[in-house]
């Protein structure tokens, strides 16, 4: 039995007559897996290729706009037209361009959707796209007809838009921008209405500033970051405003402005701040970020007058007004606190100085009670405002985009009262206030003092559309307690008091008197605190603000 096995197991052995079917079926299987891998795998590297181009475009569409990225990115997947690609996700949030953080770590996702205290806050979109790819061999071995496939991009946008604490044109009177700038520089610059007037209406690009400067300063390979940090004079400075100008008659008045300078050395970086474009060696000019040559002088003078109190008397005329002689004094800007700034986020604040004036009025006289003269002194001291950017959309380009500022206004109180001059300048202290002496003659002595408090404010949004910013049109932020006509609110709270020596004279009669003569003049006094703190930039209670341009940034894939 045992030999019978054996030569049994001896010819199966030697019979090779079933090799070819069993070699045929393994060679079928590796076949078969090689197919799938050769074409199965091959069809989804195409796919994903294919998918990365579409999640490219559609990360580039969302980052794009402000509008509705989720909208266009699918448009973006739509356009491409590749069947069965979708959008499977995309989140928003923002990308910062710091090469000292990894990678990985410069797109922040928004959990609020790109969102915060109403405004958008997000400048990329990541993208996710996916696609139902079919298996041809590949069904055979995993058991499913397709499989799916995604791609994934990250694009960023970086818009900018430049921003300062603006000024107005004025109707003026007398020569008061010829004395306060005459003031500021320390010496009679000669300024006639007609400058003020081609100053304030004159546009100065400020990179074309920049350039202007650094030619002037033979500064060639220098950066306009670099450039605006260099030391330089305010003769220099002033010639290189003019430079930047094309408007001719406030190029000739610039001019001649610097010739009577003192070379007083400034930075001017304390001014302006370049942000993202300090960088840049070249003006673009589809790419300006204009102010109006007037401001610039303005913050240029009092950016090198430091903290002197300034006299404004001489040369100013007011109708209504016997005479009028006026003190301001300038403290020094917040450090890291351009009047200028272009910007991309909140992370810039721009704030004037904090302000104090003076204005010791004479008016017409009461000749009934002896009076030859009424004197009215009052005495506004003026917080900072301040601007930041909250939010650009630009859905396309300039010609439709916004720009959001967080706004707050110049608070702080208007006072009759007498100061002492001499103290103006130290803001390390409260200026002490007393009763004014309205009045003095033989029999009669009149006193007064009024208070109007504006209080503390958070800041106000304020948005400025395309034609505001092509039109370099000047807003207003108010304080809600504003007293409109602030010398005639005054008055009217005014405590007056008087003090008779004499017999037979009705007290009441001479308070209503010298009420009614100080009414009188209150429209022109508010007239005159009106223009001198329109001149400077900020007014009581509000906070002039100016988009001085708008750059859309294109987007670009970022890794």
């Amino acid at each position: 039995m045992t030999h019978r096995i054996l030569g049994s197991t001896r010819r199966l052995v030697r019979d090779g007559r079933g090799y070819v079917t069993i070699l045929t079926a393994g060679a079928m299987t590796m076949l078969m897996g090689a197919a799938a891998l050769g074409v199965d795998v091959g069809s989804l590297y195409v796919a994903k290729r294919q998918l990365q181009g579409v999640a490219d475009a559609a990360a580039l569409a969302a980052a794009a706009t402000s509008a509705d990225p989720l909208v266009a990115a699918r448009g973006a997947v739509r356009v491409n037209a590749v069947p069965g690609t979708s959008v499977a996700s995309l989140v928003r949030g923002r990308y910062t361009r710091d090469p000292s953080l990894d990678a990985g770590a410069r797109f922040i996702p928004d959990a609020a959707g790109g969102v915060a205290g109403g405004a958008s806050t997000a400048n990329a979109s990541q993208v996710v796209v996916a696609q139902t790819v079919p298996l041809f061999f590949g069904r055979l071995i995993t058991g499913r007809p397709t499989m799916r496939v995604t791609a994934t991009a990250l694009a960023a946008r970086i818009d900018m838009a430049a921003f300062s604490l603006g000024t107005r044109l004025a109707a003026l009177q007398g020569g008061l921008p010829n004395a306060l700038l005459s003031g500021l520089a320390g010496t009679n610059l000669n300024v006639s209405v007609m400058d003020y007037t081609a100053l304030a209406g004159a546009d100065v690009d400020a990179l074309a500033f920049a350039s202007a400067l650094r030619t002037t300063l033979d500064l060639d390979a220098a950066t306009f970051g670099e450039t605006l940090n260099t030391t330089t004079t305010l003769p220099k400075a002033v010639e290189a405003l003019a430079a930047a100008t094309t408007d001719q008659t406030a190029a000739s008045a610039l001019r001649a402005i610097a010739l009577k300078l003192p070379p007083t050395s400034i930075q001017l970086s304390k001014l302006i701040d370049l942000g993202p474009l300090a960088g840049q060696r070249a003006v673009d000019p589809a790419n300006v970020f204009e102010f109006d040559s007037y401001a610039g002088l303005r913050e240029i003078l009092q950016l090198a007058n430091g903290q002197r109190t300034i006299a404004l008397g001489t040369g100013v005329s007011v109708p209504g007004l016997v005479s009028t002689q006026l003190s301001l004094a300038s403290g020094q800007r917040t450090v890291q606190s351009p009047w200028l700034a272009v910007a991309k986020d909140n992370a810039v604040v721009v704030r004037t100085a904090q302000t104090r004036l003076y204005v010791d009025t004479q008016i017409g006289g009461l000749a009934t009670f002896g009076l030859a003269s009424l004197r009215l002194p009052i005495f506004v001291e003026l917080a900072s405002a301040s601007a930041s950017l909250s939010r650009i959309a630009c859905t396309r380009s300039p010609a439709t985009g916004t720009v959001s500022l967080d706004v707050t206004p110049s608070v702080g109180n208007v006072t009759i009262a007498d100061v002492a001059t001499a103290r103006l300048n130290d803001f390390t202290t409260p200026i002490t206030t007393q009763r004014a002496t309205i009045a003095h003659a033989l029999l009669v002595d009149v006193s007064g003092y009024a208070d109007v408090k504006l209080g503390g404010v958070a800041a106000q949004p304020l948005t400025f559309s395309a034609d505001d910013i092509a039109q370099n049109r000047v807003r207003s932020v108010s304080t809600n307690d504003l007293a409109q006509g602030l010398a005639s609110s005054l008055i009217r709270s005014m405590d007056l008091r008087i003090g008779v020596l004499g017999l037979g004279l009705n007290v009441s009669a001479i308070t209503a008197a010298v009420g009614s003569a100080l009414s009188v003049a209150a429209p022109a006094l508010d007239g005159l605190l009106d223009q001198v703190t329109g001149l400077l930039g900020v007014r009581v209670g509000q906070a002039d603000v100016q988009v001085n341009g708008l750059r859309c940034g294109r987007a670009v894939l970022v890794a």
